[in-house]
């Protein structure tokens, strides 16, 4: 009796809104398999624009046979909605009511009846859509993880924790916004439309998710395209025809497009550098019913650097220590030590075998670049003028002398500032140049007097230019051995992790390179002939 009143108060409310329907030839409309779009959680169909002096009535026929007519009924899976062309959409979900698995395929069955010119037209058809492999759902650290500001949907409110997890998902029943959402950093799905969800901690350092796109796609190529983000997630969703077919055998058709993330370049003179990770995530959905693809992420790896001495008789040495303290510091058999992008380096450079306590250690420039030898280009200035390089955005961190102790009585014969690593790129293709970032540093020993005690003085948010070293400034080997010491070594690292992305009639693979960069120090000692203050000579 429910279904039944049901049914004439929806049909009344057709007649009184005029929501009525002529979709001509039947047949031709359930032929034209445009009107069926199969999703991972639900499938939905369409029906054609309205017009005027016609009604319908739809009805879904259950396992035994008795039909019920469809409206929006979330304890069934069911909606009905309009679209702005005035077009009917009518969503179903896997697993409703209505929808059956039979031989690796969900069906459903429906019947249209429409009044044309007062007479009763009825079609019945089986709609169908392929059954999904089901993936891996992500842990429950990692959904609890997720915080409410970041959720995005992934899959309708209606969707069970089975059909939501089948894809991939995180599900929470104690939510009714968004019960079905992403938690993985990376979850690539393949159905009628290319889903692409990516965290911005895909990568170390961090993406930037505003610069994060789909290569060649964009609202103008592709209307279709809708892009979600939250503060640490972006999604992406477009049809196959957005993206390059390739047709690899008489039955096997692969969609494939790119994920690419734009960098955010410094540039200066001839020298270009980047702290941020280089990503491209290629997906590939192979319409097949053979092969399952894994997810496939990897970090290429760069060897170790060949160590570079030298000797002379005032030696300094350049570190790398392992904390922010400056507690402990790497030792030989540590290198290479690795470093991220971003990642913060501290640094030191001390006066070795010297224990006058007027001595104080003045660093002029040091910079970097992708060459043991100084002089190579391309530079990129860490100090200039003793102070941090203002053209940066990552600014050099200095870090002031203590006060004298048992670990270092003489503070003034150390100099620390810490850096954010970083790599050189092309500066026209904007990729990242091969090798390793070594630094070189020029330095002095000063002598305090009245007119110069010897330590810098910084302005505060001022630009300074860089200028060559003058012409009192030479780099020169003393009288007796000068030892050059490699201090520290940071390589890429190399990982693999894979992760199951099981598509039935889908594939899809991505791979992801997260740009580490190498660190190669080196100390180069300059010679400062000055008056005053006056130049402190050491004899071998």
């Amino acid at each position: 009796m429910g279904w039944d009143a049901g049914f004439w108060a929806f049909l009344l409310l057709l007649l009184n809104a005029k929501l009525q329907c002529v979709v001509g030839d039947a047949e031709d409309f359930w032929d034209d398999p445009s009107y069926l779009q199969c999703g991972l959680t639900d499938m939905q169909f369409f029906l054609p624009f309205l017009i005027r002096d016609s009604a319908y009535v739809l009805t879904a026929i259950d396992t035994n046979g008795k039909s019920h007519y469809l409206h929006n009924n979330s304890a069934c899976g069911t909606w009905v909605g309009q679209e702005p062309d005035g077009s009917v959409v009518v969503g179903a979900a896997y697993d409703g009511c209505f929808v059956n698995k039979q031989d690796g395929e969900y069906l459903l069955t429906v019947s249209l009846e429409e009044v044309v010119d007062g007479m009763v037209q009825y079609n019945k058809k089986d709609l169908k859509c392929p059954v999904l492999p089901v993936m891996d759902a992500p842990s429950q650290s990692v959904c609890s993880s997720v915080s409410r500001e970041d959720k995005l949907p992934c899959a309708s409110p209606v969707v069970s924790r089975d059909l939501c997890e089948s894809v991939g998902c995180c599900f929470n029943p104690t939510d009714s916004t968004i019960p079905c959402y992403y938690g993985n950093k990376l979850t690539a799905q393949c159905a009628e439309t290319i889903t692409v969800a990516l965290s911005k901690e895909l990568t170390l350092p961090s993406l930037i998710l505003d610069s994060v796109l789909v290569a060649g796609i964009n609202s103008i190529s592709c209307p279709q395209l809708n892009v979600q983000k939250s503060r640490s997630l972006i999604v992406f969703q477009y049809p196959l025809s957005c993206g390059v077919m390739h047709q690899v055998d008489d039955r096997t058709i692969l969609y494939e497009s790119t994920i690419e993330a734009h960098q955010d370049i410094r540039s200066l003179r001839r020298a270009s550098i980047t702290r941020d990770s280089t990503t491209r995530i290629t997906i590939r959905c192979t319409y097949s019913m053979t092969g399952i693809a894994p997810l496939l992420v990897q970090v290429s790896t760069l060897p170790p650097p060949l160590p570079v001495s030298t000797t002379g008789p005032l030696l300094l040495e350049m570190r790398i220590a392992q904390d922010q303290q400056y507690s402990a510091y790497y030792a030989d058999s540590d290198y290479p030590v690795q470093k991220v992008l971003r990642d913060p380096v501290y640094l030191e450079v001390r006066i070795l075998q010297r224990t006058d306590p007027e001595l104080v250690l003045v660093l002029h420039d040091c910079w970097a670049n992708p060459s043991v030898e100084a002089t190579e280009q391309p530079q990129w200035p860490v100090l200039v003028k003793s102070c941090p390089f203002t053209g940066d955005n990552y600014l050099t961190q200095l870090i002031p002398p203590g006060v004298p102790s048992q670990s270092i009585p003489l503070p003034y014969h150390y100099k620390r500032f810490s850096i954010s690593t970083f790599t050189f790129v092309d500066g026209r293709t904007q990729h990242a140049l091969g090798g390793l970032v070594y630094f070189h540093c020029s330095a002095s020993l000063c002598v305090p007097s009245t007119t110069d005690m010897c330590i810098p003085s910084c302005p505060s948010k001022k630009k300074r230019m860089i200028e060559q070293l003058n012409s009192g400034e030479t780099v020169i080997t003393s009288d007796g051995p000068v030892e050059f010491m490699v201090a520290e070594a940071a390589s890429k690292t190399k990982g693999i992790l894979y992760s199951n992305l099981s598509l039935n009639m889908a594939r899809g693979t991505a791979a992801v390179a997260a740009l580490l960069a190498g660190i190669v120090i080196m100390v180069i000692w300059v010679h400062h002939r000055r008056n005053s203050p006056k130049a402190y000579t050491v004899k071998a």
